[in-house]
């Protein structure tokens, strides 16, 4: 009778998938001390350090921190996109949609794009600024799709569509500000106020 095989040890993480994992690693703790910290005060050792990894790591992954800068803000940016198609897509109205949305952003507070942005320009290329701002137009364009079927579908007014979304981004960056956040008892009633505000305004009807 033959001896049954010995069961096999999982082996150790393919190099590719550790490189990967470190590479995210990366991203995710150089986006946070971005957002906590801004451009110029965030050193490449600092996010080594919160991270685990060498400097030499670092230029390994990436060839310079304005690179990592543009990477993180664009995977930021992208996420973002991702969320947004998900609440508008998932809701049965666009109401409801934008409210759920409201909530997750308000929930998770983010740094305002423009102020990171104004200080981290001098030091970025042509390119990198290019492709922060076309993943942030992203969103804006999707947002614009589901206002403009709202239009369509007459829940809301005739308005240029990518104004709105503009109009929309900049509100919850409003809302985002810890002073603003700490008056309400939950990001999802933050959110429905202000959804409110943005769909029907402050005029008395």
């Amino acid at each position: 009778m033959p001896e049954k095989s010995a069961k096999r040890m999982p082996g150790r993480p393919k190099q590719a998938d550790m490189n990967i994992s470190i590479h995210q690693a990366i991203i995710s703790t150089a986006s946070a001390l971005f957002k906590e910290y801004g451009y110029e005060s965030v050193s490449l050792q600092q996010i080594g350090r919160r991270c685990g990894v060498s400097k030499q790591t670092i230029y390994y992954h990436f060839a310079s921190k304005p690179e990592l800068f543009k990477v993180a803000m664009t995977t930021m940016l992208q996420n973002i996109l991702a969320v947004t198609s998900q609440m508008l897509d998932e809701a049965d109205h666009l109401e409801h949609g934008l409210v759920r949305l409201a909530e997750v952003i308000l929930a998770n507070p983010h740094a305002e794009i423009e102020t990171m942005m104004r200080e981290a320009e001098p030091f970025l290329e042509t390119e990198q600024i290019l492709a922060i701002r076309e993943a942030e137009q992203h969103i804006h364009e999707l947002l614009a799709v589901h206002f403009r079927l709202a239009m369509d579908q007459q829940f809301l007014r005739e308005e240029d569509p990518m104004f709105l979304a503009e109009t929309f981004s900049t509100l919850m960056l409003m809302g985002n500000r810890e002073n603003v956040l700490n008056k309400y008892e939950s990001p999802l009633i933050l959110g429905q106020k202000l959804i409110t505000l943005f769909l029907r305004g402050a005029k008395v009807t």
